[in-house]
């Protein structure tokens, strides 16, 4: 039986093994890329007509920060138009017109408002689409900030007629809020700096992140258009698009900043979603890839891609049988050959994150040494919050694969203001996806136990594991509306 499940164990970390060594891969694309020119707008050809489109749902504290932000476009206003698709049922709603109302900008505002909120966002975007004047779609979540030059920025990637979309890579408003805030910004980093930077110089699929770029209308419209079928609309989109030859450009050096979740509850809201989305992608769209006519390279990065969130399906089994290993290993009760020189797989796959991250959180940054200081406690606090949303990312996984269905169930989004703290405790009544307390606590009570027999044993790598378990589902079980603020 020790044998059977050391095996078993050695699988999964095999398995884990895999996906890092893709990440590698990306990580060396990223390196070796050939840096592309920076396109201006020609002042000889006409500009073109552009929609941008604001999807919101109760977004009452960050949506007069986004609308500013899009009334200072440079962009002509005979050339732009701002459609505010909102399905808000709370005060949302009443600040949009009280905006437009008062607002002086040059720029026209449309406020489109739905009889129901069929379909979430993918469904508020394809009813602004019925009636977009623009050869050009523009979209930005709620908690973003555009910055002003950022259609000057895009719209000269376009002169190639070939490229379907032109995505931009997210910056922060608040990293230094907190180390959850932190946490989260090595983990973004690392996907706009690695995975869609070397995908895009290794020719695979990338995909439209929501928010933060822009669309060819035309290229919308052969794809299919929006569907509603996958919590992660803009990943189903950007694999039919590509599978349909469009290309897709990634511009490392223009961000667009935005809120990062400040509390454990709304990033594990976030987070399901995501999981769910993806894994109703792997369901809709793999056999399309794999039918398609694409590079084999590009089948095999964009399998990769459409599996990250299911990488979480070895998690919860690891998290369980790495201490049952180590204690089996510490009695010698383990008679595979070389059990011990195997069993390193897991100190080198930790190791190979480790460096990835580490790499993926300073490339294209600034304020370089802050970053190297702050290494070490992020990672730690990533690790554990990937520790403690585990399980939830495990239901979503299934729930997307078995073809449960669900709402679209939004992130919480605070602003920025001295009554923040408030706002976290009373702001937002939102739907929690699902609970899993009783097994949050079972992981919690498992990584005291795990503590136990690491200090009991005066072993490093053992206490370091059991920490990150802990500190993960005590934010889970009994922090998750915590803020951590640091300053």
């Amino acid at each position: 039986m020790n044998n059977i499940l050391f095996i078993i164990w050695l699988g999964l970390n095999t398995l884990l093994l895999i996906f890092v060594l893709h990440e590698l891969y990306l990580l060396a694309s990223a390196l070796m890329r050939k840096k592309k020119p920076k396109k201006t707008i020609d002042p000889l050809q006409p500009l073109p007509f552009i929609t941008l489109q604001l999807p919101v749902y109760n977004e009452k504290y960050v949506i007069l920060r986004l609308l500013e932000s899009a009334a200072k476009l440079n962009y002509p206003s005979s050339k732009l138009e701002i459609q505010i698709l909102d399905d808000s049922t709370d005060e949302t709603t009443e600040i949009i017109r009280n905006f437009i109302n008062t607002q002086t900008s040059i720029h026209v505002f449309s406020h489109v408002r739905r009889s129901d909120r069929f379909g979430f966002k993918a469904g508020a975007m394809a009813y602004g689409l019925k009636e977009a004047k623009g050869e050009f779609i523009a979209i930005f979540d709620a908690d973003f900030v555009i910055s002003p030059d950022f259609l000057e920025q895009v719209v000269p990637y376009f002169s190639d007629q070939s490229v379907g979309v032109v995505q931009t890579k997210w910056k922060h408003l608040n990293e230094s809020y907190s180390l959850l805030t932190r946490a989260q910004a090595i983990m973004l980093n690392t996907h706009f700096s690695i995975e869609q930077l070397g995908r895009s110089s290794a020719h695979g699929f990338i995909n439209f992140n929501g928010t933060a770029g822009v669309w060819r209308r035309a290229c919308i419209d052969d794809a299919g258009g929006w569907h509603a079928d996958t919590l992660t609309e803009d990943l189903d989109l950007s694999y039919r698009a590509q599978i349909k030859k469009w290309r897709f450009e990634y511009l490392f050096d223009v961000g667009s900043p935005a809120e990062l979740p400040i509390t454990f509850e709304a990033y594990r809201t976030q987070q399901h979603r995501w999981s769910k989305g993806a894994a109703e992608c792997v369901r809709k769209n793999w056999g399309l890839l794999w039918q398609s006519k694409v590079p084999l390279k590009a089948k095999i990065l964009g399998s990769f891609h459409l599996l990250n969130s299911s990488v979480y399906l070895l998690i919860i089994p690891l998290v369980l049988f790495s201490p049952i290993i180590y204690l089996i290993m510490q009695n010698n009760l383990i008679t595979v050959p070389n059990h011990k020189e195997l069993a390193s797989i897991g100190v080198v796959t930790s190791s190979l994150l480790i460096f990835i991250f580490f790499v993926g959180n300073l490339l294209g940054q600034r304020h370089i040494v802050q970053k190297i200081v702050w290494f070490i406690p992020s990672i730690f606090f990533f690790f554990a919050m990937t520790s403690g949303i585990a399980l939830y990312m495990v239901i979503g996984v299934l729930e997307g694969y078995f073809k449960k269905p669900s709402d679209f169930v939004r992130t919480p989004k605070f602003g920025e203001s001295k009554e923040l703290v408030t706002k976290v405790k009373t702001g937002y009544d939102f739907k929690k996806e699902l609970s899993l307390r009783f097994f949050e606590v079972f992981f919690l009570a498992y990584g005291i136990f795990i503590l136990y027999l690491g200090i009991r044993d005066a072993n490093g790598m053992m206490i370091t594991y059991a920490s990150i378990i802990t500190v993960g589902y005590s934010l889970a079980v009994l922090f998750p509306k915590k803020t951590f603020r640091l300053s």
